[in-house]
């Protein structure tokens, strides 16, 4: 079952999952037994709403990345306009015998 032009990923989803549904019915109209239909009926709607998703992932370009210059430019965007955390308190602030 193919996604149709300009078909969202959840229309298509709903198609698919509406499709199982009626096939596993039928099965289980013809005298299949029930867990067996269900397993199947599962087995398959997981393999259609996952295929897309892995065909994107095994398709996607890498890249190689260097984590220095990513260390450095995260250091300057984030970690170096920081206020200085106070490393440690002066006195005891739970003790209120003075």
């Amino acid at each position: 079952m193919r996604q149709k032009p300009n078909e969202s990923y959840e229309d298509w989803a709903e198609r698919a999952k509406m499709y199982e549904h009626g096939h596993a019915l039928q099965q289980i109209a013809e005298g299949r037994p029930i867990d067996v239909v269900m397993e199947e009926m599962s087995r398959k709607l997981l393999q259609k709403l996952m295929h897309p998703i892995y065909n994107s992932i095994h398709n996607t370009v890498t890249t190689e990345i260097n984590i220095e210059t990513i260390k450095k430019e995260y250091a300057e965007k984030f970690l170096n306009k920081r206020q200085p955390v106070a490393d440690h308190v002066e006195g005891n602030i739970f003790d209120n015998r003075k």
